[in-house]
């Protein structure tokens, strides 16, 4: 008997203790929780976080102007280096070329209606304009 006394008391002993540590416990949550969300508390929140998303944001696009402008820089290179290895040299940038554009680069277009005529021509007299065809278009 005396051995079911024992467990019985300690029994309601530690349901007694663990039950007091649980009810502080949820008591603390709780109120570190409604601390949180006063509105004070929020409004300190939302701007700390504000500022580490707007300071995350401009990071990012530095990053991506940076890397858009080398793939730019990358590509071009590449372009410029198949336009070398099919024998084209020289500038492609009409006005500055010490040789005449390869034929297959020039087409001529008559200037399109919007166009306005300029002043010191004649209105009589129809100018034809260059038209440099992109580096895309000597891979096809």
């Amino acid at each position: 008997m005396p051995k079911r006394t024992f467990w019985l008391v300690t029994g309601a002993a530690l349901g007694a203790g663990s039950s007091l540590w649980a009810e502080r416990r949820v008591r603390r949550t709780v109120q570190q929780a409604a601390a949180r969300l006063q509105p004070d508390a929020l409004v300190v929140e939302v701007g700390r976080s504000a500022r580490h998303v707007a300071g995350g944001a401009g990071d990012r696009l530095r990053d991506a102007l940076s890397s858009g402008r080398d793939e730019m820089l990358r590509r071009e290179e590449e372009l410029w280096s198949d336009l070398a290895a099919q024998g084209m040299t020289g500038d492609l940038v009409v006005g500055a070329t010490s040789q005449p554009l390869p034929p297959a680069l020039v087409v001529q277009t008559p200037p399109s209606p919007g166009d306005a005529p300029s002043r010191r021509r004649p209105s009589g007299r129809r100018r034809m304009r260059l038209t440099v065809k992109s580096t895309s278009d000597l891979t096809r």
